[in-house]
């Protein structure tokens, strides 16, 4: 998690010092290992050092090619082996000598712009070539590493982080509306930030400058034509467990202790288990894994310790637990945030404050996240997409054999089924939309009409778009699930919070196109949602965990948060900018504020979202950056009724 920033003046005008370093020094907290700069005529770039593994500790970076070349990147490449030998005449040394950044301007040298398209890994990057006097940004598959940037007329600037950005831009602030939409409807797009004129590059994506102007271009995406198809379940479970090995072994490359949530579920216990394998077998540079569990006393149907404490008895040792009573969710101490950042995990900073400080004790500086699990491996008993495929494909025996199988595992009526998870799906998606109009309207009956309809907020809350043009509803749903939690983590929210390296094992892009590429049966069948993943690491998770069919459920803890911490909450909206600037109904906020008091059921989700947002807001407006911004622009709006 290393910080980068780049500075280039149009024209060749020459760059002075000053911004170039007010860039650099405002990176200073995310590189405690020291860092560089390179100015040089009309352009600086800066570098900021965080190492988590022996080869990142011999890296110089900014680094300076032989033909001018100048690439900083803050990355971690997992396919190095590959690479090194088809890159071989190109680099020099021995390999544990060569550092990811030389492998990056290699293959830069040996295939041009399109090079991201080879590397494997986790990384943002920004490289300056003399030959064609272009800039070039990239981003990898997830945007697991963020990569911000502004452009005028005059000059580009581009920051792995976005409040340096904007001190070094100097421009005023103006409210994205569409960011806010996404934000509260599910994830916002990937290359909208909060703000307008400030943008992000968005994951799997480079884009080049030239002559002062900018051309995305999309290296890497999924195949909706690609299929793997095998005679038997075992050969599935074989490849399975092989490109999940290889997914965690990736972060683990680490000279440091490394760090894994543990939630009792079966995506972090798969990874801790996977993980314990790999370093059991000394086929990794990472010798020590400790595990990080949030428990709850006084939430049972959140405490997740039975099945934490399977994972822990096998590992022979316990991991950090970190108590919500003592890390408190909705902490009052989220009021005093004073950043220009809108961040939805503020609502369990003392958490995520508490991780980090026992990650800093260890030593460790990487932590393993299951997120993507669900997304990926398909978690609920859902049979849509291997029935509305079956409708796509005219297979009316077959959808007949199987919709009684399925209605039976369902304990659901045949003709429900057949509507619901058969017909449903295969239709495009703004049909869908009509025909679960009421759901979303229930869903999102806080928003401020007006504000919905002019930013499409209702579609927003289906999810996210199959981006990649996938033709059978099974390939849509799983292209769907990953550009969901691709929107989720290219946010930055976990990144901006911590000063910590997350990785993210099941989103390695060898698992993903392989998971895209199998049959739907092979990800769940009726009964056994994960049936591939639970088959496939059935000798390698506790059997308790393996067979287990529920899912953690933290709505207690937070329904609990949000009645304890109700004193501080009521003062901070007692006159709520969320319903003054127009995003949220005030009638509807008021009477859900009553059903809190009451010590009703509320939506939680959203609740806990309009927190931050309302901390943002009067962040802002406190200095005096966006207030006149907001209220011409609510005054000029024209929204259309939905």
């Amino acid at each position: 998690m290393s910080a980068i920033g780049a500075i280039f003046n149009f024209n060749e005008r020459p760059l002075e010092p000053e911004p170039l370093l007010s860039l650099w020094n405002g990176l200073a907290s995310r590189g405690p290992d020291g860092g560089n700069f390179v100015l040089e005529g009309s352009l600086g770039l800066c570098y900021r050092a965080f190492h988590t593994n022996r080869e990142s500790r011999l890296e110089k970076q900014p680094l300076v090619a032989r033909d001018g070349r100048i690439l900083t990147a803050d990355l971690r490449i997992d396919n190095r082996d590959e690479l090194i030998t088809q890159l071989r005449e190109l680099l020099h040394g021995e390999r544990a000598e060569i550092t990811d950044v030389q492998i990056a301007m290699a293959a830069h040298q040996q295939w041009g712009d399109m090079f991201p398209a080879h590397i494997i890994g986790e990384y943002a990057l920004t490289l300056w070539n003399p030959g064609d006097r272009t800039v070039l940004m990239a981003r990898d598959q997830i945007g697991a590493r963020t990569l911000y940037y502004y452009k005028n007329a005059e000059s580009l600037i581009c920051s792995s982080e976005l409040l340096p950005l904007l001190e070094t831009a100097g421009i005023p602030l103006e409210i994205n509306d569409e960011y806010l939409a996404g934000y509260l409807a599910q994830s916002p797009e990937p290359w909208l930030t909060p703000y307008k004129n400030i943008h992000a590059l968005q994951p799997g994506y480079l884009c080049k400058v030239v002559n002062g102007q900018l051309r995305e271009h999309r290296y890497w995406g999924l195949d909706p034509s690609r299929q793997i198809r095998y005679k038997t379940d075992a050969e599935y479970e074989e490849h399975f467990l092989h490109l999940m090995q290889g997914a965690v072994r990736a972060p683990l490359r680490s000279d440091c202790p490394v760090f894994a949530d543990l939630s009792g579920g079966l995506d972090s216990s798969s990874i801790v288990c996977v993980a314990d394998d790999l370093i059991a077998s000394g086929k990794v540079q990472g010798s020590i894994l400790e595990t990080v569990s949030q428990v709850f006393d006084e939430s049972p149907t959140s405490d997740e310790r039975k099945f934490i404490g399977c994972v822990e008895a096998q590992r022979g040792r316990p991991g950090h637990h970190l108590r919500e009573e003592e890390y408190r969710l909705l902490s009052p101490t989220i009021g005093e945030v004073t950043e220009r950042t809108l961040n939805p995990c503020l609502v369990s900073l003392e958490y995520h404050r508490a991780q980090c400080h026992a990650m800093r004790t260890s030593g460790a500086r990487v932590l393993l996240s299951g997120q993507g699990g669900d997304e990926m491996l398909n978690n609920g008993n859902n049979p849509s997409s291997e029935l509305a495929d079956l409708i796509i494909e005219f297979h009316p025996l077959r959808l007949h054999r199987r919709l009684k199988i399925w209605t039976r595992s369902l304990n659901k009526p045949y003709a429900e089924v057949l509507w619901k998870n058969s017909i449903v799906p295969a239709l495009p998606g703004r049909l869908q939309l009509k025909l679960n109009h009421n759901p979303v309207l229930k869903k999102s009956h806080w928003l401020n009409p007006d504000f919905a309809g002019r930013t499409n907020a209702y579609e927003r809350m289906l999810g996210a778009s199959d981006i990649f043009g996938c033709r059978l509803p099974s390939s849509r749903m799983q292209s769907r699930g990953f550009v969901s939690v691709v929107q989720s983590i290219a946010a930055g929210y976990r990144r901006e919070i911590g000063d910590i390296d997350v990785s993210y094992p099941f989103l390695h892009r060898p698992l993903v196109e392989f998971l895209q590429a199998i049959p739907s049966d092979q990800r769940v069948r009726p009964g056994e949602t994960r049936s591939l993943m639970r088959r496939s690491l059935r000798n390698v998770l506790p059997e308790k965990i393996a067979k287990r069919k529920s899912k953690g459920n933290p709505s207690e803890a937070f329904f609990r948060a949000v009645t304890r911490e109700f004193s501080w909450l009521s003062r901070l909206f007692e006159e709520p900018r969320v319903c003054s600037y127009g995003y949220i109904d005030a009638a509807k906020f008021r009477a859900e504020l009553h059903k809190v008091r009451m010590g009703c059921e509320v939506n939680t989700t959203l609740f806990l979202k309009i927190i931050p947002l309302e901390i943002w807001l009067r962040t802002l407006e406190s200095r005096h950056t966006v207030a006149n911004v907001i209220a011409s622009e609510q005054s000029q709006a024209q929204p259309t009724a939905v």
